[in-house]
């Protein structure tokens, strides 16, 4: 009886310990490597981020709000040149050591040695210097004034100078064994599964009703499917194809998704050759695309659709309304006579021919194995064959795809924008000629006006004057199609209610679900477990 009673008492305590335990996906690319450098890109290091390392403040990947974090509050100088920022003074790293300022700036200045961990450019981008004031606040000193300075530095992620401040070279540290600020602490780990366990002297520990994190391995999409359709995981991070069928199916009640947009997909222009340096050339295709067969048949309906002048819905107050009238959409007769007013003439095939008999017959380059942008690539091949231009699919080697957009060694591609924290970020990476070619300018678009616009973004901290140079950057757009955007990758997101409750949502879109970053810390203080 004794021996019952005893296991059941086991028994007991440990479905309690357990009770709380949420088990996600981070990555489908195999077995873990020990591997918790905050500044590193894979599957463990992407938990770390926001789990066990904290950035200064939280900026909402959803809607680009502002939030304290380590810091409370920052303030910039009236000349816009310098910065001071006031720090928590409740925070304790994991090993017990108090957080300071002396572990902020010794960050920076350690980014700054090592320029492979400046993942955010932040000292290419006017950081001069960081000055303690006292042990509680300290001051970025700009050499250019950047108002936008503020997402990038606020995005580095914070490590305990008693440790990192004694390494010879940070950026080949494994970080095994990882001391944060963050409500998580390693707890065990395998090459198959690991564990975060609460951090009971976190500044908010009120906050966190997760116990403990599960992160199993996985070697492909097959298998985490699996695994999510069987009730073994709470939050799902995968391409999910008949979602609603085979997951939302399985357990009505409990399996839910929602796919917020990521970064924007474009059909891209080689702007230093002809015919695409034609922007008529460039309206033509773009009225040939047909976005919303692209959204249902290529990407199975889960991606978003994005207006022309790629603006997302939680930052529609910058789109300028009075251009709506100018947004391109799918018109074959126009398109055709687009072509046929640059001279062209449609062959006995459909296709058109320049005055020497060529054909409108180019390359349309994608990443190999990358199968929904192939049917992506496939149906914009369709598409503009309507219209009597042919393009031929080629699958390029990722690293080979890359090296040719960078040196203008291709005509057509569809291809990705980094978007950012909003659309200032966007427009930068997409328009600016610093980015041309070898960043998310793509199409090498090149333009004084356009530069000296997007430049305002960081040069003032008027909102007003931000959004009258987003108005003219949208009629720049409209006007010269440097791109033709087609959709907003999915965030792939699917989340389970049997276990936790209180994750985001459309109805409850109070974040962006992603996984490689501080908006995970919010998700993690809005759940609560079922009783």
């Amino acid at each position: 009886m004794k021996k019952f009673v005893l296991l059941l008492t086991l028994l007991l305590i440990s479905l309690f310990a357990f009770s709380n335990t949420l088990s996600m996906i981070s990555s489908v690319s195999g077995s873990f490597q020990k591997n918790f450098n905050p500044y590193f890109n894979s599957g463990t290091t992407y938990t770390s981020k926001g789990f066990i390392y904290e950035t200064l403040f939280y900026i909402n990947g959803y809607t680009g709000e502002t939030s304290p974090w380590l810091a409370k509050e920052y303030k910039w100088a009236d000349d816009l040149m310098s910065m001071t920022v006031d720090l928590r003074n409740d925070v304790y790293w994991h090993d017990g050591e108090k957080f300071n300022s002396d572990d902020v700036i010794n960050t920076f200045e350690m980014i700054k040695n090592f320029p492979a961990l400046d993942t955010g450019s932040v000292w290419k981008n006017g950081l001069e210097k960081v000055e303690k004031v006292d042990d509680y606040k300290i001051k970025f000193i700009l050499n250019k004034i950047n108002t936008l300075a503020t997402q990038d530095l606020f995005s580095v992620y914070i490590v305990p100078k008693h440790i990192w401040g004694d390494l010879e070279d940070p950026s080949k540290y494994a970080d095994e064994n990882p001391i944060g600020t963050g409500a998580f602490k390693l707890d065990q780990f395998t090459s198959q599964v690991f564990t975060l366990i609460k951090n009971d002297k976190y500044w908010q520990e009120e906050k966190v009703h997760v116990d403990k994190i599960r992160i199993p391995a996985f070697t492909g999409n097959d298998t985490a499917q699996l695994a999510l359709m069987n009730g073994e995981i709470d939050w799902g991070t995968i391409n999910f194809p008949n979602m609603e069928k085979i997951f939302v199916g399985r357990d009505k009640k409990h399996n839910h998704y929602w796919l917020p947009g990521g970064n924007p997909v474009a059909v891209y222009f080689n702007l230093s050759q002809e015919p695409f340096s034609n922007k008529e050339f460039r309206r033509a295709i773009a009225h040939a695309m047909d976005t919303d067969q692209i959204i249902l048949m290529a990407m199975t309906n889960y991606a978003s659709k994005a207006n022309p002048v790629g603006i997302k819905e939680g930052f529609s107050n910058l789109i300028d309304n009075s251009q709506k009238n100018n947004w391109f959409k799918k018109d074959i007769d126009k398109a055709k006579n687009i072509l046929k007013n640059l001279g062209y003439k449609e062959g006995r095939d459909g296709i058109f021919q320049d005055q020497n008999g060529k054909k409108l017959s180019f390359e349309l380059m994608v990443p190999a194995g990358w199968t929904d942008w192939i049917a992506v690539t496939q149906l914009v091949s369709s598409q503009a064959k309507k219209i009597g231009v042919d393009l031929i699919v080629s699958q390029v080697d990722f690293g080979s795809y890359m090296q040719k957009i960078k040196a203008k060694d291709y005509q057509m591609a569809v291809s990705w924008s980094t978007y950012g924290e909003s659309p200032y970020n966007f427009y930068e990476n997409f328009m600016h000629s610093k980015n041309a070619y070898s960043g998310s300018n793509r199409s090498g678009w090149t333009d004084e006006k356009t530069d000296e616009l997007i430049d305002v973004f960081r040069s003032t901290s008027d909102e007003n004057k931000r959004k009258d140079a987003m108005f003219e950057l949208q009629e720049i757009l409209l006007e010269n199609i440097p791109a033709v955007l087609l959709f907003y990758n999915p965030v792939w997101f699917e989340y389970s209610t049997k276990n936790f409750t209180g994750w985001p949502s459309e109805e409850n879109n109070y974040t962006s679900p992603r996984i490689t970053g501080m908006d995970k810390m919010a998700i993690i203080l809005n759940l609560k477990p079922v009783k």
